[in-house]
């Protein structure tokens, strides 16, 4: 270490910032001890956004073998590699805490909100660091089902959990709701009031920029010369600076309850759709987030992925090659090759044949649960003008 920290020292700022940039978590976690100046720069609020921002974005999946949960780690641009899937280890004061209900209920900036025993207990978690904080006790008392979403609130540099707690009637439309918003920096709930709408998709939720993203349903009608009820699709956000739900504008068209299936997903950092009407495959991307006319269909779904049901079908990242890699629930991948509508199946070596839950898009990072460590920083004013030791 000494060594190393002589190198160092004579290397230009910005060199050496380059050179710890490229550096994953475990290593970085270890090279804090090798001086004062070396734990204050990777500890810093701009470096832990510089190293964020570089870092290889993964999924992270709750598996299940003989009844057995574990949360892997799946590298998906290498899924051919040995080391391809990595089982984390999720434990609270050094004693492990998963259940045969585990669940990973949201995703933001390299933190994983993580549900237990039929998500009567809440955890924010990264797997990266092996921080884990257990939420106080959420104070609602009936509810049917529960939405979840993970932010960051950049203006006070807080990461806050939404929870929507619904209780629906017997047509499955929802009669009463609850909103309760936690924060971290506080440690406590904050009541806001009803949610806003009728119902919402019942999955976890998306996140673009910090930002929890759900489905939801918006008033419906009835059509003229039809039996049919129609909704117009409505896509939710929760605005923190506000604590406000939010409406961001989806593509036109309309769609018939009972007929047709969509799901919201990240490619690329765009806000996507995925959408089926009778014979109709499509996948939809917002190219330019909050503006209408900038949703455009990327492409039919066509060839042998129309095998699997669509409604069992999770698209979860844009592939290097330019494949998208799609995740079968319950069971396995499938990397699906847009431009000739053909898709295989992998096998991801250390999956073991377990029963896969569902995924969500995690990167490794540094952003630390404890007080003011968590914030994101700036990349002004990164260092003095040299790197030096103790």
């Amino acid at each position: 270490m000494n060594q190393i920290s002589g190198q160092m020292r004579d290397l230009p700022q910005e060199v050496a910032v380059d050179i710890l940039l490229r550096l994953p978590v475990k290593s970085l976690l270890r090279f804090r001890c090798v001086c004062r100046s070396w734990y204050s720069l990777i500890c810093s609020p701009q470096f832990v956004a510089m190293h964020y921002k570089r870092a290889t974005q993964k999924v992270i999946v709750a598996t299940e073998r003989s009844g057995n949960i574990s949360l892997c780690s799946v590298d998906y641009d290498a899924v051919n590699n040995e080391n391809a899937m990595q089982e984390l280890d999720f434990s609270v004061d050094g004693n492990p805490k998963l259940s045969k209900s585990a669940e990973i209920l949201g995703s933001c900036n390299g933190l994983l909100l993580i549900g237990l025993y039929r998500n009567s207990f809440l955890y924010l978690w990264n797997p990266s660091t092996r921080e884990c904080k257990e939420l106080p006790d959420c104070p609602f008392v009936e509810h049917v089902c529960r939405v979840y979403g993970l932010g960051y609130h950049s203006r006070f540099n807080d990461y806050k959990v939404v929870v929507i707690n619904l209780v629906v009637d017997g047509a499955g439309l929802c009669r009463s709701s609850d909103v309760l918003v936690y924060s971290l920096k506080t440690h406590s709930w904050k009541y806001l009031g009803n949610f806003p709408y009728r119902a919402m998709h019942y999955v976890p939720s998306i996140n673009i920029d910090g930002v929890p993203h759900w489905l939801m349903y918006c008033e419906e009608h009835e059509e003229e010369d039809s039996d049919l009820n129609v909704a117009t699709l409505g896509i939710s956000c929760f605005d923190f600076e506000s604590e406000l739900f939010k409406e961001v504008p989806g593509p036109d068209f309309e769609w018939h309850n009972n007929q047709t299936t969509l799901d919201l997903a990240v490619l690329q950092g765009c806000l996507c759709l995925t959408f089926i009407r009778g014979g109709n495959r499509e996948i939809w991307v917002m190219k330019e987030y909050g503006m209408k006319e900038s949703w455009v269909k990327l492409f039919n779904l066509m060839g042998s992925i129309a095998q699997y049901p669509f409604h069992r079908l999770y698209f979860l990242a844009l592939m290097k090659s330019g494949d998208i890699l799609v995740q079968i629930l319950g069971a396995r991948f499938v990397v699906y090759d847009p431009s000739k509508n053909v898709c295989k199946e992998i096998v991801i070596p250390g999956n073991n044949n377990r029963e896969l839950g569902l995924t969500m898009l995690y990167v490794e990072s540094l952003v630390s649960l404890r007080g003011e460590a968590h914030r994101f920083g700036s990349m002004v004013g990164l260092l003095p003008s040299r790197v030096t030791g103790v």
